[in-house]
């Protein structure tokens, strides 16, 4: 994969997503991204940028700016964090939406709290899942919901939230998206493979439609 294929988040000091774009060089002082409509940040200001790799999972680093511009921004790193999330296979893109079974807060079943809520299935790995909802969710929320690809085949399946992505508007920097990355836990050998189907023909449909 070369570095343009690799998605770069940016963010404050205050983890709120400000902008995105694609990985143009790295090295162990600094970080180039290019992209459109990147945020025009001040010199010397702290940000995080998270590098997401297909395989290897995202990488967060830790710099402060030293050239922003809206076709690129450059930064000098501070420190970088460990893997936030590893994807044990192939991750791609989806449209699937389910409703819950259940929703777990604090140890406690809050489903009755939440009727009808339902998810919509961003991207989907063995290892975990992007969603947005119809309900707001918190870290360590955790949910089940039944997974079906091809009849009879369901699959109950369990997830915890890992991570919440502030979207802002690009104009007026209200809050205007949530999602929420997810881990899955102790898939069965059935249920991986079911969700390994899934993602093959799911991939061999996207590369289709190109």
């Amino acid at each position: 994969m070369n570095n343009t294929d690799k998605t770069v988040k940016i963010y404050d000091s205050d983890k709120n997503l400000i902008g995105k774009g694609h990985l143009l060089d790295i090295n162990n002082n600094t970080i180039k991204v290019k992209g459109h409509n990147l945020p025009i940040l001040n010199s010397k200001k702290e940000i995080i940028i998270e590098i997401y790799h297909e395989f290897s999972g995202i990488n967060a680093y830790y710099c402060d700016v030293s050239v922003a511009a809206s076709n690129q921004l450059n930064a000098n790193i501070k420190r970088s964090g460990s893997i936030i999330e590893r994807r044990k296979s192939l991750k791609v893109r989806t449209d699937l939406s389910f409703y819950i079974d259940s929703l777990w807060r604090n140890d406690k079943d809050i489903t009755k709290d939440v009727p009808n809520m339902k998810i919509n299935m961003l991207n989907l790995s063995i290892g975990g899942m992007l969603i947005s909802s119809n309900y707001n969710l918190k870290i360590s929320d955790i949910i089940t919901f039944n997974f079906q690809y091809e009849k009879p085949q369901v699959v109950l399946l369990k997830a915890k939230i890992i991570r919440i992505d502030k979207i802002y508007d690009e104009i007026t920097r209200n809050l205007s998206i949530l999602n929420y990355g997810c881990s899955f836990d102790k898939l069965s050998s059935f249920d991986e493979a079911v969700i390994t189907k899934y993602l093959y023909d799911r991939q061999l449909q996207l590369y289709r439609n190109k």
